[in-house]
């Protein structure tokens, strides 16, 4: 069972119209002036994006594009092959081709080209005619590959948002938020957002006429946001709002279909939620390369004949199934050395040929999330491992990949996620100098299960008009959390066990004073909590939600965990 932490121990009374509830976490959360509260809680595009042109080489790349669109002469972009990288491409493709210019892809393989530009690709924009190169979310650590894209006479524009190194890649330019020294003022920005950016200065700067087209583009870049994890905050806030709207209402005939295919009834009318992205657009968008070639979600998204997007669709979803089974059965394995050997370590390192490179990066994040330790989970091949890292918020990823990376073949990524290549020869050295990095900078840290309550409230709390304040916090992801709140000591008055093999829990709960009682759902807590029944009380933790049925609106509260009373 998770320990759970308060984040507000204690509430307060402040000012202002807001329900007291709604200010404490605003207020907790940062936004205590009432100009940052009005931006969090009302995102405005207009008001509340910033000027590409902030970004310190933006000018130089607009002008080199359009030094290629004015020639009429080939643009590469090149591709990284997850989600991010997929839609980063789509963006910066349709944005060409809306400009009148001739852009091809290059999205490579996962599981035989890796991560970053490579010399297959650059023959490819070689034969293809290309004189100027993108690389979309990616290209930061491709020092050689780069080098020899100059001696080709190619140029090079990297648009990417990950680490960046001490001495730089010989590119042309490179726009990315993280730069040393960046006068854009927002740091956050996933590869989609970082493109998005650059889409913007295009049209502004060669056809302001049709600068509001861009904000099409805004369903995909709200994908690539939340499928990369970014915090849901400042632009990107303003970013995944307003996508999700453009998102609702699609003119993307890929997108249609991949929502008729499976079964995903967003319109106009029902707007996905980041958390939809989450778990039922992204992971189908990676199931390309997890399973098969990104290049099958790059050309579904760009696809404008509805048949030929069906199949498409279809075939990424029968991919997404196979991943789904496939990672449900690795994630297992996983499990069960971690419950054998890394119990009582902070740092989980998992090699084997068991583990399909493909999907390593899916199973890190699991097992991350599950234990709370920074972990790697590589697939062993005959001579060399490739795999992925994720971490925990207390441990930054690639500034201790950094320091190892003498014996790396090579690496990329951020705080949180990352990705590497090493020689099988290295692997024992890697795990000792690794794991005693984690170990002496986790020393004081708590890697245990942990859920992070906001506050914990009374019953006469839950109204209409807190349950309305709260919804103006999404959309929901990292950095922006939906709220939790616990109460004490409610009594059971009825439960039940409902779906296939009894998974979920609903509760009636009632006050201890008996004057307010609740409807309330656990879904996935059923398995976990089979003795519960008639009588019991109980500390429940939940989110608060809207239930409609039949017409008839209700305050529901959604579980997240459940304790005995004082437990």
């Amino acid at each position: 069972m998770a320990t759970w932490k308060f984040r507000i121990p204690e509430r307060k009374t402040l000012p202002g119209s807001l329900h007291p509830i709604v200010a404490s976490l605003l207020d907790q959360r940062g936004y205590r002036e009432e100009d940052e509260r009005v931006r969090f809680l009302s995102p405005q595009y207009d008001r509340d994006l910033h000027d590409p042109f902030l970004f310190s080489q933006m000018e130089r790349v607009v002008e080199r594009i359009g030094i290629s669109l004015s020639r009429g002469e080939v643009i590469g972009i090149f591709g990284d092959y997850d989600a991010d990288g997929v839609t980063s491409a789509t963006v910066m493709r349709e944005t060409i081709q809306a400009l009148g210019g001739r852009a091809v892809v290059y999205i490579p393989r996962k599981d035989t080209e890796g991560h970053g530009l490579n010399t297959r690709a650059l023959d490819f924009f070689t034969k293809e005619g290309a004189r100027l190169i993108m690389t979309l979310d990616c290209g930061m650590m491709n020092h050689e590959e780069i080098e020899e894209a100059n001696m080709l006479g190619l140029d090079v524009i990297i648009i990417d948002h990950h680490h960046v190194p001490e001495v730089l890649p010989s590119a042309y330019a490179i726009i990315n938020p993280k730069l040393t020294g960046e006068t854009y003022p927002f740091r956050d920005l996933c590869g989609a957002g970082t493109a998005f950016k650059v889409a913007q200065a295009l049209f502004r700067r060669f056809a302001p006429e049709k600068e509001d087209q861009v904000k099409w583009l805004l369903d995909i870049v709200a994908t690539g946001t939340v499928a990369d994890v970014m915090p849901l905050v400042g632009e990107n806030r303003v970013l995944v709002t307003y996508g999700l709207i453009v998102l609702s209402r699609t003119r993307r005939i890929g997108f249609q279909e991949m929502f008729r295919v499976g079964r995903m009834p967003f319109n106009a009318d029902k707007k996905p939620s980041a958390r939809d992205i989450a778990f039922q657009i992204a992971p189908r968008i990676n199931a390309a390369s997890r399973m098969a070639h990104a290049m099958l979600a790059h050309d579904l998204l760009m696809e404008s004949d509805t048949e030929k997007a069906g199949e498409l669709a279809l075939e990424l979803e029968n991919h997404n199934n196979a991943r789904r089974k496939l990672s449900t059965e690795t994630a297992e394995k996983v499990s069960a050395l971690v419950d054998a050997e890394y119990q009582d370590k902070k740092f989980i390192f998992a090699v084997g040929e068991a583990y399909p490179f493909g999907i390593v990066g899916l199973i890190a994040g699991r097992i991350a999330h599950a234990y709370r330790k920074p972990t790697c989970v590589l697939f062993r091949g005959a001579t060399e491992s490739m795999g992925s890292f994720r971490s925990i918020p207390e441990f930054n990823i690639i500034e201790a990949i950094e320091k190892c990376a003498d014996l790396l073949v090579k690496f990329g990524g951020h705080a949180q996620a990352a990705g590497m290549t090493i020689k099988n020869e290295n692997l024992d050295a890697f795990y000792e100098r690794f794991s005693a990095l984690v170990e002496h900078d986790l020393r004081e840290v708590m890697t245990e299960p942990e859920l992070w309550i906001d506050m914990e409230i009374r019953p006469t709390d839950i109204v209409p008009e807190l349950v309305t304040g709260i919804a103006r916090f999404a959309p929901f992801g990292e950095g922006n959390a939906e709220p939790i709140f616990s109460l004490a000591d409610m009594l059971v008055k009825q439960v039940r066990f409902v779906g296939s093999g009894n998974k979920h829990l609903k509760f009636s709960l009632e006050s201890p004073d008996g004057l307010k009682s609740f409807d309330a759902i656990g879904f996935s807590l059923g398995e976990r909590f089979p003795m519960i029944s008639v009588g019991d009380r109980l500390d429940v933790a939940f989110t608060l939600e809207e239930n409609v049925w039949n017409g008839r609106s209700s305050i529901q509260l959604k579980l997240v965990d459940v304790c005995p009373k004082g437990g």
